[in-house]
């Protein structure tokens, strides 16, 4: 089979059982700049984003034979990822980037800004960055999964360890949470208290 047209699972399957190099190469291809993109958004820090890819993708090599076929690879990918960047983020203070267009369309509003709108826009972004900053990391955590991954929920519960409703009402207080504290900050009215998090 072709390694371009194979399935992530496929090619799992086959590192797993003939520790196939190739198709380790082809996963690699497939998921660098992705889990660089998701590291780096959870925990701040591109150096430290691409320090713990390279981690999940030593830990993919070490733990092949724990892969259950035909789990979704992408499921147990993040979710090793995601443990390893929660083991990071408890030894270091999270900085979150200010990278969040996606997601800053989601909060305050879609549309590019106009030329003359970019000074406003970038303060936006910064009090979007603020927000999410001040948003507990369980929150965060499925905020960015859902919003910039682009993981669909079932995922999302498997990947954070959680029933797939806690996940999405985690997903709809998170933004909540954004929006809330985003217009706080710009000094529009806020209804419940930033700081209260659902029980």
């Amino acid at each position: 089979m072709d390694d371009r047209t194979a399935s992530d699972e496929d090619l799992m399957l086959r590192l797993q059982r003939r520790r196939d190099e190739e198709s380790f190469s082809a996963l690699f291809a497939r998921y660098r700049v992705p889990i660089i993109s998701y590291l780096y958004r959870l925990v701040g820090n591109r150096t430290e984003a691409e320090s713990l890819a390279q981690e999940t993708f030593l830990r993919v090599l070490e733990k092949a034979e724990h892969y259950d076929y035909p789990r979704r690879f992408s499921t147990w990918f993040y979710t090793i990822a995601r443990n390893l960047a929660t083991d990071f983020l408890k030894k270091k203070r999270a900085i979150v980037p200010d990278d969040f267009q996606g997601l800053a369309e989601t909060v305050c509003g879609s549309g590019s800004p106009e030329p003359e709108a970019i000074v406003a826009w970038a303060e936006e972004q910064a009090q979007l960055v603020r927000a999410l900053h001040a948003l507990p990391l369980p929150y965060r955590e499925v905020v960015v999964l859902r919003a910039l991954q682009e993981l669909s929920y079932r995922e999302i519960a498997h990947i954070v360890g959680c029933p797939e409703s806690t996940a999405r009402s985690r997903m709809d207080y998170g933004l909540e949470f954004l929006r809330k504290r985003y217009r706080k900050q710009g000094g529009g009215k806020s209804g419940r208290g930033a700081n209260e998090t659902p029980d």
